[in-house]
């Protein structure tokens, strides 16, 4: 299949977990290339075994080394306890897809060389048909069933049923089954049809197998692909043909068990070609070679298993020899920790003592700390009584005088004014004229500061147009230009809390009225939810803010932060000599 195209589509499952992608790719590699391709597979068992030694790896890198035992090791009992292994632990997993390629590696073991435990063939070849539900799936459940039973494992009855069945499923599934899966199919069917001695129908099947035409991995279907036709092409006395055939399985052995491709070879050639043709000294010599091979191919696997068994027993003496040195180590170990436990046990107890003193003493400084902050609470909590006080105070006195001015003094010079507008005497004479002019200014002076002490303008018309109105009076003496900039202000607030702000405002004017110097001001009131936020700018001479006293008891900058604070606000002040003056304030509303 398109390995690639598997891989760029793989790995966009894996970008958050690259880990599995690794184990994929490299179990992928093995699956792959089926032991036919020794550098690619070495890289990728060699990553397999780093992994599982620095973390256990994955299900994917063991199944890896399963597989790559079942490819390459002459000795099969590795990859048996390795698929066993795998599966139990995948038993109570509910992922079917690792199963199953758990299964088939097991199933592939009991179809090579000599492996012939029916009781457990049967157990796993029924746990894959429990989760076969694909074509591909049930097509490979009936391929190893038949397959192993044609190694002399099942009956003839039971042989018969099992090839029966493959060719069944075969034809009613033709076009659900892949290609790939269809090539074993036919090399099962075709030996059945050449053990029968039905010649062309052996024939017709294997040379499925070529049109396919399987991968370049797939090196031990190829090499019983071409022995099987060489065979057929002898039996139907087409020698030159047999002989081309032979020739392409000589050039298919297995890369990694060579010795066993020779074996089956000459074999072929002494029973096949060779007795044919009645050249019996040289079948008899590749008769002899093919045992000689075998020889050699039993000779490498007992060594092999000799080897493996010396390094078992080696590796057992050096575990026996660890234990006992583990066991000294233990026990001088123990002997230690007796005397470490004693030490830590008379320090512990000579940490307490200073520790339960250092807690005392501790515990006495947080306490004079405490109740440091407690009379600091206190006087800060005085200290905004006193100035909520002082507003309040204020604005009563002003009320007063308001009151006094409007009802007393204002009735008053009402009431002069209209006697000297009545008043019998010359109206040229410019004195009276004077006299008369002067009155209406005081009276309307006297009308105008009740106004601007009485808080009734505020309960009247609000924050923002009393604050408007304050600028366009003072911008009407021509000497300092204050302009009005608003933002989001919403609904009235508490009447309270707008003359609180109000007083803060003009007091700010004020100060740069009477400090600055400034030709101009600016005060801006944007809304933003529950909060007021106010700035109010001059381009006066500024001055420097870290040097600001902090003894004003009336309405300097102290004050008004405190004003400030009294609301649970915050106050800032941003100014430089020369460069005029920024006050900031937010208000909760």
């Amino acid at each position: 299949m398109d390995y690639k195209k598997a891989k760029s589509i793989t790995a966009s499952f894996f970008e958050s977990e690259p880990k599995y992608f690794k184990s994929l790719e490299s179990l992928t590699s093995i699956l792959i290339h089926k032991g036919q391709d020794s550098r690619m597979d070495f890289d990728a068992i060699n990553l397999i075994r780093r992994r599982l030694e620095i973390d256990g790896g994955t299900v994917l890198d063991s199944l890896g080394l399963a597989y790559h035992e079942l490819y390459y090791s002459r000795i099969n009992e590795d990859a048996h306890y390795l698929f066993e292994s795998i599966y139990q632990g995948l038993k109570k997993s509910k992922n079917r897809g690792l199963k199953k390629l758990t299964l088939i590696g097991s199933m592939i073991l009991f179809s090579r060389e000599n492996t012939l435990n029916e009781k457990q063939f049967d157990y796993y070849h029924s746990e894959f048909e429990k989760l076969a539900q694909l074509p591909d799936e049930l097509a490979l459940s009936k391929y190893y069933r038949n397959f192993f039973d044609g190694m002399s494992a099942g009956t003839p009855e039971t042989y018969a049923k099992s090839i029966s069945d493959l060719y069944n499923f075969l034809i009613q599934n033709h076009n659900k089954i892949s290609d790939h899966i269809k090539i074993y199919m036919y090399q099962n069917i075709a030996l059945d049809f050449r053990v029968k001695n039905k010649i062309d129908s052996a024939e017709v099947y294997l040379g499925k197998i070529i049109k396919v035409p399987p991968s370049k991995y797939e090196r031990k279907l190829l090499f019983n692909t071409y022995l099987e036709l060489g065979r057929i092409y002898t039996l139907k006395n087409e020698l030159s043909k047999a002989v081309e055939f032979w020739g392409l399985a000589k050039d298919n052995y297995d890369v990694h068990d060579t010795i066993h491709s020779k074996v089956l070879f000459d074999r072929y050639l002494a029973f096949n070609y060779y007795e044919n043709l009645k050249l019996y000294d040289s079948a008899y010599y590749s008769l002899k070679t093919s045992r000689l091979n075998e020889a050699k191919k039993n000779y490498a696997a007992n060594n092999s298993l000799i080897s493996e068994l010396n390094t078992k027993l080696r590796t057992k003496e050096k575990e026996k020899q660890i234990l006992v040195e583990q066991q000294k180590v233990r026990t001088n170990r123990n002997w230690l920790i007796a005397a470490i436990l004693a030490l830590l046990l008379g320090s512990g107890i000579a940490v307490l003592l200073q520790k339960n003193t250092s807690k005392k003493r501790q515990l006495a400084e947080q306490e004079a700390l405490l109740k440091q902050q407690r009379v600091d609470n206190l006087l800060k909590e005085q200290e905004l009584l006193s100035i909520d006080a002082m507003i309040s105070g204020q604005e009563k006195e002003r009320q007063k005088v308001a009151g006094e001015l409007h009802d007393d003094l204002g009735s008053l010079m009402a009431t002069i004014k209209l006697h000297f507008d009545n008043a019998k005497f010359s109206k040229q004479d410019p004195a009276l004229q004077n006299a008369q002019k002067l009155l209406e200014e005081a009276y309307q002076k006297i009308r105008g500061m009740a106004h601007s002490k009485n808080s009734g303008v505020m309960s009247d018309q609000g924050l923002l147009p009393t604050i408007k109105k304050m600028a366009k009076t003072i911008t009407e003496t021509n000497t300092l230009e204050v302009t009005v900039e608003d933002f989001g202000l919403g609904e009235r607030m508490e009447n309270s809390l707008e003359l609180s702000i109000f007083r803060i405002v003009q007091e700010l004017v004020t100060n740069a009225i009477k400090h600055a110097e400034a030709s101009k001001v600016n005060i801006q009131l944007t809304q933003h939810d529950d909060n007021l936020n106010i700035i109010v700018e001059d381009d006066g001479l500024g001055f420097d803010s870290s040097k600001v006293e902090k003894r004003d008891s009336g309405m300097g900058l102290t004050t008004i932060e405190k004003r400030v604070e009294h609301l649970e606000g915050n106050f800032t002040i941003d100014s430089l000599l020369g460069k005029g003056t920024s006050i900031l304030i937010d208000i909760p509303i």
